[in-house]
């Protein structure tokens, strides 16, 4: 008998049942490893045994410092509930809470309610009589900020920039298709190379404007179904990509690549514009809309027309 469950790894425990005889589960865990495999309609109960029935913890998933749950105190994690409802339980089934890796943040909520709204005045006929209280429809788009300063300026990505410009978008293909650079200069009040508290006022007033400008450059090509990013003049990062450790501020080498001027002055670098010299404030666009396309032409023909 040994021998034969010695072969089969695995041997059977078989008890006659008798009328009086009542059938019961013991759910020590000495009988962990015990598995009832009566087959349907039998008068014999037949028990299986497999050591790797004999789980230590109650769930596996949860590990040894799973709590146990008083709702389901039965072996194998299961509770009576006669009536069907949960509203009942010992310890109320835990609530839904928000998964911070998934759900949406405040500013995501915001601006999927923007484009909601967009969607729903431009293609729901009729909807300027119930958006605005008095139906006014704007002929030209607010100027932006600073645009009467600014040289929008559009280049083809060289090659050699093309590939250090991989590094910035890890997350974009830019080896292949057309890919253009937006410089976007503006016309400083003071010189930029030197340091005063009107000159620092002046570059944070600036660097917003930059800001609000190149978002608003992106979203146009964004609508048109194209690719744009810009980089933050703050950080010298990609605003709207992931985050990588290269970055492009206004003093770097790239800017040689695009007409400007970058000069050492030994304690610190300065870019230089042609018209504007040292006067200047620079923000840049990258795009995968090439140069000359209506896209962008449009764009610089609304936004920078003091300097087509």
């Amino acid at each position: 008998m040994l021998s034969m469950a010695t072969r089969l790894q695995s041997w059977r425990k078989v008890r006659a049942a008798t009328v009086t005889s009542s059938r019961t589960f013991r759910g020590s865990s000495s009988d962990g490893a015990w598995r009832n495999d009566t087959p349907a309609g039998s008068n014999t109960e037949v028990f299986v045994y497999n050591p790797e029935f004999n789980i230590a913890w109650p769930d596996s998933q949860l590990g040894v410092v799973a709590r146990k749950d008083k709702n389901f105190n039965l072996p194998g994690n299961i509770g009576a509930n006669p009536t069907g409802s949960l509203d009942q339980l010992q310890i109320p089934p835990p609530s839904k809470q928000p998964d911070i890796l998934s759900t949406p943040t405040v500013k995501e909520s915001q601006v999927h309610a923007l484009y909601n709204a967009n969607d729903f005045i431009r293609y729901t006929a009729g909807s300027d009589r119930d958006v605005f209280a008095s139906p006014r429809m704007l002929r030209d788009f607010p100027s932006l900020p600073s645009n009467e300063m600014m040289d929008l300026k559009v280049h083809t990505a060289p090659t050699l920039l093309r590939k250090e410009l991989g590094d910035l978008f890890p997350e974009e293909d830019l080896t292949a298709g057309p890919l253009s650079i937006i410089t976007m200069s503006i016309l400083t009040e003071h010189d930029m190379s030197t340091w005063s508290e009107e000159v620092e006022a002046e570059r944070e007033k600036l660097t917003e404007h930059t800001v609000i400008s190149c978002k608003e450059i992106c979203g146009r090509l964004k609508e048109d179904g194209y690719w744009a990013d810009f980089i933050d003049p703050c950080s010298g990062t990609p605003h709207f990509s992931g985050h990588t450790n290269t970055t492009m501020f206004e003093t770097d080498e790239k800017f040689r690549l695009l007409g400007f001027r970058i000069e050492d002055l030994g304690c610190c670098k300065v870019i230089s514009h042609a018209k504007f010299g040292r006067h200047v404030f620079v923000g840049c666009i990258v795009t995968n809309a090439a140069a000359g396309s209506d896209a962008v032409d449009n764009i610089v023909e609304d936004i920078s027309p003091y300097y087509m």
